[in-house]
C-alpha cells in the first residue's frame, strides 16, 4: 500500500470517527461487508486508475443570466433574434393546439371553418420566417467561416419540421448553454433541469386534474350541463382540452431542450409524450383511416390515465405538497428506499462483474508468464 493510499485511509478513519449520521455509517458498513467480494477490484485498480474515480460528476448548480460575448456576426444575429423567435414559436404552439384540438371535437369529425383556415395560413406564414432564419444562419456561418455546433444545427433543422421546438434555443456555438425567457442564457445541467421541473410541478398538477370534470361531463352529464349553461358545450370542453395539450407540450419541449440525455428523458417521461400524441388519434379517425367505433372513447380513457399519472409524478418534485395533502411520510420513504435498493442491486452486479473480469485477467497473466 503506497503512502497516498495510507494517508487517504487515515483521513477516512478520522472522518468516520466524527460522523454522526447513522445512514452514512450503515452504507459504509454494507461496503465493508463486501470487502472480500470487492478485493479483486482493488488489485485491478492498480492497472486501471479509472476505477478509483467514484465521485459523482453531477452538476446541480443553477447558472442563469450568463453573459456570452457576441464575437461575430452569427452570434450577434442570434442575440437579436432570440426573443422574437421564442415569441413566434410560442404563438405557433398555440395555433397548433387550436388546429389539433379542432380534430377532437364533435365526435372526432373533421371541421372546416374560416377561423381554422385563417390559423393554418398564419401558421404557414410564421413557418416561412423559420425557413428564412435557417437560411440566414447558414449564410452567416458560411460567409464568416464559422462552424456551428452539430447538436445546435440538428436542432435548427428540426425546427423546420415543428417550429415550436424553438421554445428552447441552444447557443449556436456553445450548445451547453440555452436561452430561456427571464433567465437569459443558462447552463444546461441537472441544476437547471430540476429547478424548472419543480417550477412546473404544481401548475401541471392543477392542469392535469382539469381533465376529470371534462371527462365526467362528456361521459355522463353532457346534456344536463349544456341545458343548464344554455350554450355550445363542445366549444368550452374543446378549449379546456386544447389548453391541457398546450401546457403539456410546452413543458415537454422546454425540458427536453434542457436535458442532455434526451433519450433517457423520453424514456422516463413517456406519459408526457403520450399526452401530446393522443390528439392525433382523433385526427386519424377524422380522416377515416382507422374505423373503430370506440376509438374516441378509448383515447379519452388513456388520456385520463396518463394525466393522473403525470399528476402523481408532480407530487415527487413538490415535497411540500406531500404535507399539504397529508401523505404519510413512511409511505414515501418506502417508495424511495425501494428505488435505492434497486440501484444498489444493479451496482453490486456491476461490481461483481468487475471482480470476475479482474480474476480472469490475473489468470490470463499468470498463464502467459508460465509460457
Amino acid at each position: 500500500m503506497d503512502q497516498k493510499t495510507v494517508d487517504k485511509k487515515a483521513a477516512l478513519i478520522s472522518a468516520i470517527d466524527r460522523c454522526q449520521n447513522p445512514f452514512i455509517i450503515a452504507q459504509m458498513e454494507a461496503i465493508l461487508q463486501r470487502e472480500q467480494v470487492l478485493s479483486p477490484i482493488g488489485k485491478l485498480s492498480k492497472d486501471y486508475p479509472l476505477l478509483l474515480q467514484v465521485q459523482s460528476n453531477r452538476d446541480i448548480s443553477l447558472q442563469t443570466g450568463l453573459r456570452i460575448k457576441a464575437v461575430n456576426k452569427l452570434t450577434k444575429y442570434q442575440e437579436i433574434i432570440v426573443w422574437p423567435k421564442f415569441i413566434i414559436a410560442l404563438i405557433m404552439l398555440v395555433i397548433a393546439a387550436a388546429i389539433i384540438n379542432n380534430f377532437s371535437v364533435n365526435k372526432g369529425e373533421l371541421q372546416y371553418s374560416s377561423f381554422i383556415s385563417s390559423l393554418a395560413v398564419i401558421y404557414g406564414l410564421l413557418w416561412g420566417l423559420f425557413v428564412l432564419d435557417a437560411l440566414m444562419v447558414i449564410f452567416l456561418a458560411y460567409t464568416n467561416k464559422i462552424k456551428i455546433a452539430q447538436s445546435s444545427f440538428i436542432r435548427k433543422l428540426l425546427c423546420l419540421i415543428f417550429p415550436p421546438i424553438a421554445i428552447g434555443q441552444r447557443h449556436l456555438l456553445e450548445p451547453g448553454k440555452i436561452w430561456l425567457p427571464f433567465y437569459a442564457w443558462s447552463k444546461c445541467n441537472e441544476g437547471l433541469f430540476n429547478h424548472l421541473k419543480k417550477q412546473f410541478s404544481i401548475p401541471m398538477i392543477v392542469i392535469a386534474l382539469l381533465i376529470i370534470p371534462v371527462l365526467l361531463i362528456e361521459w355522463q352529464f353532457y346534456e344536463e350541463v349544456e341545458t343548464f349553461l344554455n350554450t355550445d358545450l363542445s366549444l368550452i370542453l374543446g378549449l379546456v382540452q386544447g389548453f391541457i395539450w398546450l401546457a403539456f407540450t410546452f413543458e415537454f419541449l422546454l425540458l427536453i431542450a434542457i436535458a442532455n440525455d434526451k433519450f433517457n428523458y423520453i424514456k422516463k417521461n413517456w406519459i408526457d409524450l403520450l399526452i401530446i400524441l393522443l390528439p392525433f388519434v382523433s385526427f386519424v379517425r377524422s380522416l377515416r383511416l382507422v374505423k373503430v367505433a370506440k376509438i374516441t372513447q378509448l383515447s379519452r380513457g388513456y388520456k385520463l390515465r396518463a394525466l393522473l399519472m403525470k399528476a402523481r409524478e408532480g407530487f415527487i418534485f413538490a415535497s411540500f405538497f406531500y404535507r399539504l395533502l397529508a401523505v404519510k411520510p413512511d409511505y414515501q420513504i418506502k417508495k424511495m428506499m425501494k428505488k435505492l435498493n434497486e440501484n444498489q442491486k444493479e451496482r453490486e452486479i456491476i461490481e461483481e462483474d468487475l471482480a470476475k473480469l479482474s480474476s480472469w485477467l490475473n489468470k490470463r497473466n499468470t498463464d502467459q508468464q508460465d509460457l
